[in-house]
């Protein structure tokens, strides 16, 4: 094998595991906490059929939007490892698609938090209560 097939090689599974590794600290921790939140509020926090409906409506929307932004980390994630393969250095190209892939992810972590608080603002004091207590314990890193 010659040199540069060496280095493509390297720099391949290099790009495939950042690749891996960003889409298991990107989706993973999103999915688990917006699967968590998603549980207490249907389950947890006893809402009316008119709470139901409006949250429902609301994790459609929010829905899209996270497919939006996953699609748009897809194709940065995919254009990090072409470029990284092409270039074989850290060019305008390959920062670009960082970037791209960083303002895709900053963008689901806004989104997903005010997906959050939206869904809050349909609870009643009571049921805020202990959606604020259990939001605590996520962002401290508690079960």
């Amino acid at each position: 094998m010659s040199r540069a097939g060496i280095l493509a090689s390297v720099l391949g599974g290099i790009a495939g595991f950042f690749g891996v590794w960003l889409g298991m600290l990107v989706f993973g921790a999103s999915d688990q906490a917006t699967t968590n939140f998603h549980s207490i509020m249907h389950s947890e926090l006893a809402l009316t059929s008119a709470q139901e409906v409006e949250i429902d409506r609301l994790e459609y929307q929010y829905d899209i939007v996270r497919s939006r932004y996953e699609q748009d980390m897809d194709q940065a994630r995919r254009d990090i490892g072409t470029s990284l393969l092409r270039d074989e250095s850290l060019s305008e190209e390959v920062a670009s698609a960082a970037t791209q892939f960083h303002n895709a992810m900053s963008g689901l972590q806004m989104e997903t938090l005010t997906h959050i608080l939206a869904m809050r603002e349909q609870l009643d004091d009571e049921q805020k209560q202990d959606f604020d207590a259990r939001l605590t314990q996520a962002f401290n890193g508690h079960d």
